[in-house]
């Protein structure tokens, strides 16, 4: 039986990411781990320190309900698919760095997530967090396009 991690941010490509993973969870008789890591929204320190404590407090709110809302549709998708056995993660951080602690954590034999559509210049500056995968994750990352 495997365990497999899939990664989504509730875009079309995770949602590929996200049937992918599903139907090879399905065919292996594994099951499945959706998370969603909040902290690739593109709001820089500075912007949130800025925030008062009451508009931190809310933006908080307004991002774990995203991530409910992302986790519930992925779960959907996934069990449309088949697959019954189904753990979903909401966490913050570092998108890359997150992804690997929680598969590690949940002892996942892979990582599925989408490819971001960013231009070569931009992946080539700023990194992404598939490429990070690949890099970094001591076990198999399958990066859908």
């Amino acid at each position: 039986m495997s365990r497999i991690l899939v990664a989504t941010d509730g875009s079309d490509r995770a949602n590929r990411a996200i049937d992918y993973a599903a139907r090879r969870a399905k065919r292996e008789g594994g099951d499945l781990v959706i998370v969603n890591v909040i902290g690739g929204y593109g709001l820089p320190d500075k912007v949130v320190r800025a925030f008062t404590r009451a508009e931190s407090v809310w933006l908080e709110e307004q991002l774990a309900a995203l991530s409910a809302e992302i986790l519930t549709e992925a779960r959907d998708r996934a069990r449309k698919i088949g697959v019954r056995a189904i753990r979903l993660e909401s966490r913050t951080g570092d998108v890359a760095q997150t992804i690997i602690t929680i598969a590690k954590g949940v002892r996942a034999d892979a990582v599925v997530v989408g490819k971001r559509g960013a231009g070569r210049v931009t992946g080539l500056l700023l990194g992404s967090v598939s490429q990070k995968l690949v890099s970094l994750a001591a076990i198999p990352v399958t990066v859908v396009p």
